[in-house]
């Protein structure tokens, strides 16, 4: 068995597409419509599990309240300065255990966006 895809219902598709693409690494594969349904696919690379994205008029809100995706950084002090430049708010570096550090960052409908560097 292998892990294809995580899907998550978005109000605005491209908002969260960029949002994704500009704080993770993770590119937009694929895209397509069906009716007035939109999809877009993520991922790190070919063959790398995806994140799918689906903006239906069925799901006209949504909010992922403690839903949080995590990715590795190499400089994490700098993301977080990035982040903060771009009017995100990002949260205070935590430290929980000695060489791991992380921050969080909220984006479209709760949507959070975990930056760790280790080492």
């Amino acid at each position: 068995m292998h892990y294809l895809h995580t899907t998550l219902y978005v109000t605005d598709l491209d908002v969260s597409a960029a949002f994704l693409e500009n704080w993770t690494g993770l590119k937009v594969t694929r895209s397509f419509a069906l009716g007035d349904t939109r999809f877009v696919f993520l991922s790190g690379g070919e063959g790398e599990t995806a994140l799918e994205l689906i903006q239906s008029p069925s799901h006209p809100a949504v909010h992922y309240d403690g839903l949080s995706l995590g990715f590795a950084v190499t400089d994490l002090d700098g993301e977080r300065e990035r982040a903060e430049a771009a009017g995100l708010n990002p949260s205070p570096i935590r430290e929980p255990a000695p060489g791991v550090r992380f921050c969080f960052l909220s984006g479209p409908d709760g949507l959070t966006v975990q930056l760790m560097q280790k080492g």
